[in-house]
């Protein structure tokens, strides 16, 4: 990471020096050319010779001008933001490269007049001297264009994921709004049958329903839960259900490892898939009803199982509530490392062998694996312990 900085860094300096040369010989070509045509002051005969016949020396002399500016303008920026008025910037930083440039190249080139020569000052060397300066406010002002436009572009990315973060809030808890009254609907149509058939079935009922909305309720503000939670909420509903069904409906839950219930989940995920299975699938069902859920340990995956003996997935299934949500959810919270298949016509059992004789038809989803934090420090305690003994 340092060394990608520093890297990045050199390439900017490199980039910077080239710019300057290049403008520092136009400029320079430009100004010789023009005082030549309009002036007198190239009818010495060495500067003549200089200027027009000694090209490593004209490299030289400008790379080592570049260089120097190159320098200042690094040293400068450092000390930049502590000059409060922004006009006098660049006239500071003029003046700078001017006489930084101007002292280096009397130690160059005429180091034992050194003191003398400071303050001296010739119509040529304050004539070229100015292609420094504007070589140097050039690069200095293109970069403040580059620094604000990237600036620029940061804070617009910075919005529209900020926006995109809150597009996907606000449609999870649309989803996660949806659900409840769905399962509500269904619910108090159950009980309003019940109350005057079996006073106590519908009492039992409501408490029911009442234990699943305060846990809805007080889970509202999450996205991601833990498994066991979730199945807990499913269980809840289960067993309202069950209330309506009386023997017509059996489940069961089943763990190929326990600490598969501390793995973290998309809250109310199962919950709409299990009452689509029902719904759809066990009520239109004359034998009886019977939903199970495996969670499976695939290295680093999670595989969950919801299948029921009910009516089978017809051909063109058209994808209602239940479906549509919990594909959403594994969009919008789990990206790329979730998945969801449809399986028609297959068999399965709480021990991973097939329901004999029984037609099937199963929802599985597939999640990348990850444990809740709590439980992820309870194993790294644990095993520290483990080891100092």
């Amino acid at each position: 990471m340092i060394a990608a900085k520093w890297l990045s860094k050199v390439k900017e300096v490199v980039v910077q020096f080239l710019l300057i040369l290049a403008l520092d010989l136009a400029f320079g070509a430009v100004t010789y050319f023009s005082v030549k045509s309009f002036s007198t002051l190239m009818d010495d005969p060495s500067m003549e010779i200089d200027l027009k016949h000694s090209f490593a020396w004209l490299i030289t002399n400008n790379s080592v001008e570049s260089i120097i500016i190159c320098l200042t303008l690094q040293a400068f920026s450092l000390v930049e933001r502590k000059i409060r008025f922004i006009w006098l910037r660049p006239i500071l930083l003029s003046v700078c490269i001017f006489a930084v440039v101007h002292m280096i190249q009397i130690a160059i080139y005429r180091p034992y007049t050194f003191f003398h020569s400071l303050f001296h000052f010739t119509p040529l060397s304050l004539i070229f001297g100015s292609n420094i300066i504007l070589a140097g406010l050039s690069v200095y002002a293109y970069g403040n264009y580059e620094k604000r436009r990237s600036r620029k572009l940061n804070d617009q990315q910075y919005q529209l994921l900020e926006l995109k973060e809150l597009k996907t809030k606000a449609e999870l808890e649309a989803l996660q709004a949806k659900i409840n009254p769905h399962f509500l609907y269904n619910s108090l149509n159950a009980i309003a049958s019940l109350i005057h058939e079996d006073p106590d079935k519908a009492e039992q009922m409501v408490l029911l329903l009442a234990k699943f909305f305060r846990y809805s309720t007080n889970a509202k503000s999450q996205y991601l839960t833990r498994l066991s939670e979730e199945i807990e909420m499913v269980k809840t509903y289960l067993e309202v259900e069950k209330v309506r069904f009386d023997d017509r409906l059996e489940y069961f839950l089943w763990f190929e490892k326990e600490e598969l219930k501390n793995c973290m989940v998309p809250q109310f995920l199962l919950q709409p898939l299990v009452e689509n299975a029902i719904k759809h699938g066990i009520s239109k069902s004359m034998e009886k009803g019977i939903l199970g859920i495996k969670v499976l340990d695939k290295q680093d995956k999670l595989v969950i199982v919801i299948f029921d003996n009910g009516v089978p997935f017809p051909e063109q299934l058209i994808t209602g509530y239940g479906l549509r949500s919990t594909q959403d959810k594994l969009r919008l919270l789990m990206g790329e490392d979730a998945r969801m298949e449809i399986i028609n016509g297959r068999s399965i059992s709480s021990q991973g062998d097939d329901f004999v004789n029984q037609p099937h038809k199963a929802i599985k989803i597939t999640v990348k694996k990850q444990f809740s934090p709590s439980y992820e420090k309870e194993t790294e305690s644990e095993s520290i312990l483990t080891k100092s003994r």
